[in-house]
């Protein structure tokens, strides 16, 4: 009977503890790619790794075989997507021994995300930050168009990085949006296109193809861009949501109501920091569900997301304030209210010629 006694008891500490080692984990995500750009880099880089991985971390990394993120082939360290739960310990040492490797390298980015429900406890952005010349080119220019410097500088630096190493998909990335903001939308599209056949995980250049390919009126190929983006990305990031409002309006286009329902329902679910770029463009999100809803017949539904949409819209912007109250009065006809002639006529006084012409057409003269 004691012995059975005891045996319960050690069985209970042992529950504990497992429940402890349970609580220590967190969960992470890694991915991202490292270009070493010749054998010899790879090769130097590979043996440092190892020789680490036995002496500083005595395995205690989450990638325990080299086998697992190095590419001989391509010359390059790769973590497609790495998911899984893991010891502080183990985090840490992994993400030290990523910052140590990328400094060999010539290009590429590596992201690491700890995690917690649904946020992030800790981010590193993993890149080279070395002395070899394209790498301070590039980190110069990128430095530039962070702080609001000369984008035809930051064009001539990035451009030079691309001339010193042409595989560079940051490079390319970089100067697709330089080109995008000067409005050079056909060298954009090529530049997002060779950052991707360089790094197909590179995320952000996936959403600058999409949103070129909307401003050539290819909605479906900007559909499958800006599902590329969310794939390449995770659902903390602020390039997910961004690419899924994007895909939204591309399925308005094609007159593809519900699915940019969809897309829009799950956009206007999630909370926003005014820090998140996407923060300013709720109202919009919120007009353009309650349009694909009024497309569906769902009028109940549009006129709530209407109403949502005039109160996040500032009347600052006259025009777009004047439209969205001119479809909630449209969905307030629909469903018989008396006063949705209030919300036209406040159209028109702002000046939407629409409004003004609904109103004739209601009350001619």
């Amino acid at each position: 009977m004691r012995f059975e006694k005891e045996r319960g008891t050690k069985r209970r500490i042992s529950h504990r503890q497992n429940f402890m080692q349970v609580q220590n984990l967190f969960k992470v995500i890694i991915q991202g790619k490292l270009d070493f750009g010749n054998e010899r880099s790879y090769q130097k880089s590979l043996h440092l790794f190892n020789q680490r991985l036995e002496t500083l971390y005595k395995k205690e990394l989450i990638f325990k075989l080299p086998e697992q993120i190095f590419s001989e082939p391509d010359h390059a360290l790769v973590v497609n997507r790495y998911i899984g739960n893991v010891t502080e310990k183990l985090w840490k040492n992994t993400v030290s021994c990523l910052e140590h490797t990328a400094q060999f390298s010539l290009s590429g980015s590596i992201n690491c995300w700890m995690t917690d429900n649904g946020k992030i406890l800790q981010h590193f952005h993993i890149e080279p930050l070395g002395e070899k010349s394209s790498v301070m080119l590039y980190q110069e220019g990128k430095r530039m168009l962070d702080e609001g410097g000369s984008k035809e500088e930051a064009y001539k630096l990035l451009t030079e990085v691309i001339e010193k190493y042409e595989k560079h998909s940051q490079a390319y990335e970089r100067r697709g949006y330089v080109n995008f903001t000067l409005r050079n939308y056909d060298d954009a599209l090529y530049d997002f296109k060779k950052s991707i056949s360089f790094d197909h995980m590179n995320a952000s250049s996936w959403y600058g193809v999409g949103r070129c390919l909307m401003l050539k009126k290819k909605y479906q190929e900007a559909i499958d861009a800006f599902e590329e983006t969310t794939k390449q990305s995770i659902a903390l990031q602020p390039i997910y949501w961004a690419a899924r409002r994007f895909k939204g309006l591309a399925h308005m286009e094609l007159k593809e109501f519900e699915k940019a329902a969809t897309e829009y329902k799950f956009f206007t679910a999630r909370p926003y920091t005014k820090e998140d770029p996407n923060f300013k463009h709720q109202s919009m999100a919120w007009f353009n569900y309650g349009k694909a809803l009024f497309a569906l017949g769902r009028i109940d539904e549009a006129l709530s997301a209407f109403d949502k949409s005039v109160s996040l819209e500032s009347s600052a912007h006259p025009e777009t304030h004047a439209e969205i109250l001119m479809h909630r009065g449209l969905a307030r006809k629909a469903l018989g209210k008396a006063d949705f002639i209030l919300d036209i006529q406040k159209a028109s006084e702002m000046g939407y010629a629409a409004a003004t012409r609904l109103l004739t057409e209601i009350n001619p003269a």
